[in-house]
Protein backbone atom coordinates (compact mmCIF):
# COMPACT_ATOMS: atom_id res chain seq x y z
CA UNK A 1 0.00 0.00 0.00
CA UNK A 2 1.29 3.56 -0.67
CA UNK A 3 0.13 6.42 0.61
CA UNK A 4 0.62 10.43 -0.32
CA UNK A 5 1.25 9.63 -3.66
CA UNK A 6 -1.15 10.33 -6.62
CA UNK A 7 -1.12 9.58 -10.61
CA UNK A 8 -0.26 12.43 -11.83
CA UNK A 9 2.67 12.37 -9.21
CA UNK A 10 4.23 9.53 -10.93
CA UNK A 11 3.58 11.42 -14.81
CA UNK A 12 7.01 12.43 -15.83
CA UNK A 13 5.71 15.13 -17.87
CA UNK A 14 3.48 16.95 -15.23
CA UNK A 15 4.99 15.39 -12.39
CA UNK A 16 5.81 18.63 -9.36
CA UNK A 17 8.24 16.59 -8.15
CA UNK A 18 11.77 15.53 -9.07
CA UNK A 19 11.32 11.22 -10.14
CA UNK A 20 13.99 9.01 -9.93
CA UNK A 21 13.84 5.25 -10.77
CA UNK A 22 13.77 2.88 -8.11
CA UNK A 23 17.63 2.20 -8.92
CA UNK A 24 17.99 5.66 -8.36
CA UNK A 25 16.68 5.60 -5.23
CA UNK A 26 18.22 2.60 -3.62
CA UNK A 27 21.79 4.11 -5.13
CA UNK A 28 21.50 7.34 -3.48
CA UNK A 29 20.58 6.03 0.23
CA UNK A 30 23.42 3.08 -0.38
CA UNK A 31 25.50 6.20 -1.11
CA UNK A 32 24.44 8.44 2.25
CA UNK A 33 24.90 5.28 3.69
CA UNK A 34 28.29 4.60 2.76
CA UNK A 35 29.57 8.26 3.71
CA UNK A 36 28.42 7.83 7.52
CA UNK A 37 25.15 9.70 7.39
CA UNK A 38 22.59 9.23 10.03
CA UNK A 39 18.83 8.29 9.03
CA UNK A 40 16.38 9.61 11.69
CA UNK A 41 12.32 8.55 11.00
CA UNK A 42 10.01 6.74 12.43
CA UNK A 43 9.44 2.94 11.41
CA UNK A 44 12.66 2.76 9.23
CA UNK A 45 13.60 -0.72 9.09
CA UNK A 46 10.04 -1.41 7.05
CA UNK A 47 11.28 1.54 4.49
CA UNK A 48 15.31 0.14 4.92
CA UNK A 49 13.31 -3.46 3.83
CA UNK A 50 10.93 -2.33 0.98
CA UNK A 51 14.11 -0.73 -0.85
CA UNK A 52 16.09 -4.10 -0.09
CA UNK A 53 19.08 -2.33 1.94
CA UNK A 54 20.83 -2.99 5.41
CA UNK A 55 21.52 0.15 7.28
CA UNK A 56 24.06 -0.49 10.70
CA UNK A 57 22.06 0.19 13.37
CA UNK A 58 24.60 3.09 14.91
CA UNK A 59 23.22 5.01 11.53
CA UNK A 60 19.88 4.65 12.34
CA UNK A 61 17.67 7.02 14.51
CA UNK A 62 14.27 5.73 14.74
CA UNK A 63 12.07 7.95 16.94
CA UNK A 64 9.34 4.64 17.28
CA UNK A 65 11.93 2.60 19.27
CA UNK A 66 13.24 6.25 21.32
CA UNK A 67 9.51 6.50 22.18
CA UNK A 68 8.74 2.76 22.51
CA UNK A 69 8.16 1.42 25.76
CA UNK A 70 8.91 -2.03 26.69
CA UNK A 71 6.27 -4.65 25.98
CA UNK A 72 4.23 -1.54 24.62
CA UNK A 73 2.66 -1.42 21.49
CA UNK A 74 4.53 1.28 18.71
CA UNK A 75 3.21 4.64 18.51
CA UNK A 76 1.99 6.09 15.18
CA UNK A 77 3.97 9.29 14.34
CA UNK A 78 0.79 10.84 14.23
CA UNK A 79 -0.43 10.59 17.81
CA UNK A 80 3.57 10.63 19.05
CA UNK A 81 3.74 14.49 16.81
CA UNK A 82 0.02 15.07 18.68
CA UNK A 83 0.95 14.43 22.06
CA UNK A 84 4.52 15.68 22.03
CA UNK A 85 4.68 18.75 19.83
CA UNK A 86 1.15 19.81 19.83
CA UNK A 87 -0.06 19.62 16.40
CA UNK A 88 -1.69 17.72 13.90
CA UNK A 89 -0.10 16.15 10.78
CA UNK A 90 -1.44 14.20 7.75
CA UNK A 91 -4.76 15.33 8.09
CA UNK A 92 -5.16 14.62 4.51
CA UNK A 93 -2.38 13.25 2.81
CA UNK A 94 0.88 11.84 3.54
CA UNK A 95 3.51 13.70 3.39
CA UNK A 96 6.94 11.97 3.70
CA UNK A 97 8.45 15.63 4.12
CA UNK A 98 6.33 16.20 6.89
CA UNK A 99 7.03 13.11 8.79
CA UNK A 100 11.04 13.84 8.66
CA UNK A 101 10.76 17.35 9.98
CA UNK A 102 8.20 15.69 12.76
CA UNK A 103 10.73 12.54 13.69
CA UNK A 104 13.83 14.78 13.56
CA UNK A 105 11.74 17.27 16.36
CA UNK A 106 10.79 14.77 18.08
CA UNK A 107 14.30 13.55 18.33
CA UNK A 108 15.33 16.39 19.33
CA UNK A 109 12.15 16.42 22.21
CA UNK A 110 13.50 13.15 23.25
CA UNK A 111 17.40 14.65 23.73
CA UNK A 112 16.25 17.53 25.95
CA UNK A 113 13.90 15.16 28.05
CA UNK A 114 16.96 12.66 28.53
CA UNK A 115 19.04 15.51 29.09
CA UNK A 116 16.89 17.27 32.12
CA UNK A 117 16.70 13.58 32.98
CA UNK A 118 12.57 13.76 32.70
CA UNK A 119 12.12 11.10 29.70
CA UNK A 120 11.32 8.23 31.40
CA UNK A 121 8.60 9.91 33.24
CA UNK A 122 7.64 11.54 29.66
CA UNK A 123 7.43 7.89 28.28
CA UNK A 124 5.15 6.85 31.09
CA UNK A 125 2.79 10.05 30.65
CA UNK A 126 2.73 9.36 27.13
CA UNK A 127 1.45 5.68 27.46
CA UNK A 128 -1.27 6.58 30.44
CA UNK A 129 -2.18 9.16 28.04
CA UNK A 130 -2.43 6.88 25.17
CA UNK A 131 -4.37 4.03 27.37
CA UNK A 132 -6.72 6.52 28.21
CA UNK A 133 -7.55 7.35 24.84
CA UNK A 134 -7.02 4.17 23.02
CA UNK A 135 -4.45 6.48 21.33
CA UNK A 136 -6.78 8.60 19.47
CA UNK A 137 -6.18 11.66 18.33
CA UNK A 138 -7.93 15.30 19.62
CA UNK A 139 -8.66 14.15 23.44
CA UNK A 140 -6.74 16.70 25.58
CA UNK A 141 -3.68 15.33 27.39
CA UNK A 142 -2.63 16.11 30.55
CA UNK A 143 1.36 16.12 30.19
Amino acid sequence: RFSGIRQKDLDVSGSPHHLVTPQEAYLKVRLLMERGCIFIGHGLSQDFRVINICIPPNQIIDTAEIFHQQNQRYISLRYLTNYALGRDMQQEVHDSIEDARAAHELYMKALSLKEEGKFDDYLMRLYAHGHRTQFKLGVANDK
